[in-house]
């Protein structure tokens, strides 16, 4: 078996089999290994020849601590990348031999990360972060080496060097779900300041973009929890994460017509 790159797939109550990023990409690629974190209360039944390991955490302990037990399975099995994917991602044609032509022919290069457009068509990776908020874009770099001091990727199709990801000490497992991605490249950039946009971009449905009252409240007391673990050795940073908070209150504030936002903001950030 080639050991050149692992899939790493993290699912969420959803059956594996009908996930956008199985359908698209690893079902195509059938041979390239696959291991899955299953978050989701109950396990499912996963017997493709191409998944190698099938880890269910009915406790549901984040992404972070996903792809941190993904990447020691990876080094203890002689892994040399990790594709890092979420359930909800269309892959294009083609793009798995855009990866690999990356890691082949850029030796300097550790992280490798695709655009990742939304549905009104803007693109939420790699993103221009202000005061830690995230800027989402008309146009990104394509084809090209980036600073990781200039744009951030997200986890989403995230293909990382395991040997780079033990180098910058991988995820803060405390950092769960919101901001993960952010906080590995705050880690990353201590080995190495680059990394490379593919020419070829993925398309993912954004997990915030949710009408239901009751569903917004709940992701934003997750995001309140998450964000409170970031790293913030700075009065900037702390300035800045509080700013990011509050200003999705503030946006639920004004979409539910509840101050049941500001509640959860000093129950669950601020206490």
């Amino acid at each position: 078996m080639n050991k050149q790159l692992l899939f790493v797939i993290v699912i969420y109550n959803l059956d594996f089999h009908q996930s956008s990023t199985y359908q698209t990409l690893l079902l195509p690629h059938s041979d390239i290994p696959t291991y899955i974190i299953d978050n989701s209360l109950y396990s499912q039944i996963v017997q493709d020849s191409n998944v190698i390991f099938y880890s269910h955490h009915p406790d549901n302990p984040g992404v972070s601590f996903a792809y941190n037990e993904a990447a020691k399975y990876a080094k203890e099995n002689g892994y040399e990348w990790m594709l890092l994917l979420d359930q909800d991602t269309h892959f294009p044609n083609g793009i798995l031999q855009e990866y690999l032509d990356c890691i082949r022919s850029r030796p300097d290069i550790h992280l490798i990360a695709p655009p990742v457009n939304v549905s009104n068509g803007r693109y939420m990776s790699p993103v221009k972060l202000w005061w830690k908020m995230g800027l989402i874009n008309n146009n990104v770099p394509k084809g090209q080496i980036i600073s990781l001091y200039d744009y951030s990727p997200i986890n989403s199709g995230m293909c990382i060097s395991v040997d780079a990801f033990f180098k910058c000490g991988g995820y803060k497992n405390q950092v769960f779900l919101d901001y993960s991605d952010f906080q590995f490249i705050e880690r990353f950039r201590r080995i190495s300041d680059k990394g490379y946009i593919l020419k070829t971009e993925i398309h993912q449905e954004f997990s915030t973009l949710v009408d239901d009252r009751d569903k917004m409240l709940s992701r934003y007391q997750l995001f309140c929890l998450s964000l409170k673990q970031c790293d913030m050795p700075s009065f900037v940073d702390r300035m800045g994460y509080a700013m990011v908070v509050l200003k999705r209150g503030v946006s639920l504030i004004l979409k539910t017509h509840s101050f049941r936002p500001v509640l959860i903001f000093f129950k669950y950030y601020i206490k």
